[in-house]
């Protein structure tokens, strides 16, 4: 990857950066129309963006505090599955007219 350096900051084509996140060349123009990221004119015809911006892009998943799943215990996945109160997970007895056995 031929990366022009800065003095504080690595700059790559719209091919590398794509290639860098694994994405299309396409993503890279939409996230910059979206204002996602910025892309920099050097000279009259290059455009680079700053690998640094790119690295904004890619955060790890966190789970927030809201997702539903996070305030799951771990005994809502140990109840008994036969119990006739469970959800619609059990309702499948009465739906098409089946008993345990």
């Amino acid at each position: 990857m031929a990366q022009v350096q800065g003095p504080e900051q690595e700059w790559l084509t719209v091919a590398e950066a794509a290639d860098y996140l694994r994405v299309s060349r396409d993503t890279i123009y939409r996230w910059a129309k979206q204002g996602k990221v910025m892309l920099y004119k050097i000279g009259s015809t290059a455009t680079r963006l700053r690998k640094k911006d790119l690295e904004t892009l890619a955060r790890p998943i966190t789970r927030e505090p809201s997702d539903p799943w996070t305030q799951l215990s771990s005994t809502a996945f140990d109840a008994d599955w036969d119990n006739p109160d469970d959800a619609i997970y059990d309702d499948w007895k009465r739906l098409y007219g089946l008993s345990k056995g």
